[in-house]
């Protein structure tokens, strides 16, 4: 029987016992005012080994580059990135 599952998330990778593990999460509770996160609730791990997580990882970098060419999505860029770089004479 062939089984689905949904996830709204990665909560946490870990390595543990040699193996790669994804806490996958779903958000619980009705939405709140005032634009506040909906608590995460783990209820899925993922268990695969080194080799196989490094295949995941290739194929979903090979899916997001098709998907930001067609426009679907964004790169996001970390907030450590967008570090202002000032050019100035002075300090040249």
């Amino acid at each position: 029987m062939k089984q689905h599952v949904y996830t709204d998330g990665v909560a946490n990778i870990s390595l543990a016992a040699g193996m790669i593990r994804l806490d996958l999460f779903h958000y619980a509770g009705a939405p709140t005012q005032g634009g506040h996160e909906l608590p995460r609730e783990i209820d899925q791990q993922l268990i695969m080994p080194p080799a196989a997580f490094m295949r995941a990882f290739e194929s979903m970098q090979q899916f997001v580059a098709e998907l930001e060419k067609k426009g679907i999505v964004h790169h996001i860029v970390p907030a450590h990135e967008h570090a202002h770089h000032v050019s100035s004479p002075n300090f040249e």
